[in-house]
């Protein structure tokens, strides 16, 4: 019975996407058509497709055991920290960012965690829209300190040396982007890269990424698209990204307009800003033919609402290498998501270049009872039970009980 389930929602989700490319049906059918067929599939794949050892599952597992064991070894003075803490009985995650004197930017894999020196009382952190952890801004003074973490009614501390330099650390640490631009300095970190974060990503426009928005931008004209909406935000990535965007759409004669149920909705805003327009299409309160993404919003809590969303890639998630990426982050940052950002360092940091060309993606999630996990509650982040924190299975995972699933071939790009 199984195998005859995942033929049918096999062929089901050919012929989506089939009809997704010649526009045959109205784009609210398409994608309801759509979520069916991957929840048929991701039943089908969880009943049959269980780790048995083999040589992928082996190869990941060292992979993750590697990274944990890198965890503990002391960071160069002036760079960010990731150390795992043990508190009220379980293995918590903690980020330090930049890790310079002054202000940083402090991730907690717990809920109910606060963070503070010695000398101070210890503040309270809060959830940021694209990551699990909980987040505290915490001033550092020069040379060694002590850190202080508090979740779950335990308390650890950990040493950091922020080195005796004071170079300025990157503006976007103390804006919405913080935690995208902590995912990255994560990504460089479990690839084995202890440099200092010098930059963050939405401090410019990357040649690839202004490349995959032109290309969608061509892919929607080549679909007969005249007119669509465009949502950025004012940092200098998102600014350069709506120039570009809207460049493309002069050339290929689409108006860029406010947000309509019968024109797509091009997202070019950070995690925070994608979040909520994610949100507010999946409620109603902005009307959308699709939501097409940036590349960076690669971001569970971007793709987990049902709002239509498609996204430009030069990798395939799930597949072999972005799998060590999510294990080895699991690992070192337990409960953590990945992000495309956090990859992107990862395969900076290992030499790895990303394919020559970006697929469009479609991302759809499917509830099944008792496996779904929240993808950005205040709460615990998925399957928590025991004090509010992170744990990793979950983390490991692009989009749970989802699929992020290629909907074209490569984009002609230029």
């Amino acid at each position: 019975m199984l195998p005859v389930l995942a033929l049918a929602a096999v062929v089901g989700l050919v012929g989506v996407v089939v009809l997704v490319r010649r526009t045959t049906l109205p784009r609210p059918y398409l994608f309801a058509s759509g979520a069916v067929c991957v929840l048929v599939l991701s039943f089908v794949l969880g009943a049959t497709l269980r780790p048995v050892g083999g040589t992928d599952t082996t190869a990941g597992h060292g992979t993750a055991h590697g990274a944990a064991a890198a965890a503990e070894r002391p960071s160069p003075p002036g760079t960010p920290v990731l150390r795992t803490l043990h508190l009220a009985g379980e293995q918590v995650g903690v980020l330090v960012v930049p890790g310079r004197p002054g202000r940083n930017l402090v991730g907690i894999g717990a809920a109910d965690a606060r963070a503070g020196t010695a000398d101070e009382a210890l503040r309270k952190g809060q959830r940021r829209p694209g990551s699990a952890q909980t987040w505290v801004t915490v001033d550092l003074p020069e040379g060694s300190s002590t850190l202080r973490i508090s979740a779950g009614g335990g308390t650890a501390s950990l040493t950091v040396d922020t080195g005796r330099d004071r170079p300025a650390a990157p503006p976007a640490l103390g804006t919405a982007d913080g935690p995208e631009c902590a995912a990255a300095a994560a990504g460089a970190l479990v690839a084995g890269d202890s440099g200092p974060l010098t930059a963050c990503p939405s401090d410019g426009l990357t040649a690839d990424d202004s490349a995959a928005l032109r290309a969608t931008v061509r892919f929607l004209a080549g679909r007969g698209t005249t007119s669509l909406a465009l949502v950025s935000d004012d940092s200098p990535r998102g600014r350069k990204a709506a120039a570009v965007v809207r460049s493309a759409a002069r050339q290929e004669g689409i108006t860029v307009s406010a947000p309509g149920r019968n024109r797509p909705l091009l997202v070019t805003a950070g995690w925070a800003g994608a979040t909520r327009v994610a949100d507010a299409v999946e409620s109603g309160r902005t009307p959308a033919q699709g939501v097409y993404l940036a590349p960076w919003n690669l971001a569970r809590s971007v793709l987990t609402p049902s709002a239509g969303q498609l996204i430009p890639l030069r990798f395939t998630p799930r597949t072999a290498r972005a799998s060590a990426y999510a294990e080895a982050l699991a690992a070192r940052l337990p409960g953590e998501y990945p992000s495309g950002s956090g990859y992107a360092a990862w395969q900076r940091a290992r030499g790895e270049e990303p394919q020559a060309r970006p697929r469009l993606f479609a991302a759809s999630t499917a509830y099944v009872p008792g496996t779904m996990v929240s993808a950005d509650s205040g709460g615990t982040g998925g399957g928590d039970t025991g004090g509010g924190h992170q744990h990793g299975a979950a983390g490991a995972d692009w989009l749970p009980s989802g699929m992020i699933a290629p909907v074209s071939g490569p984009m002609r790009e230029g």
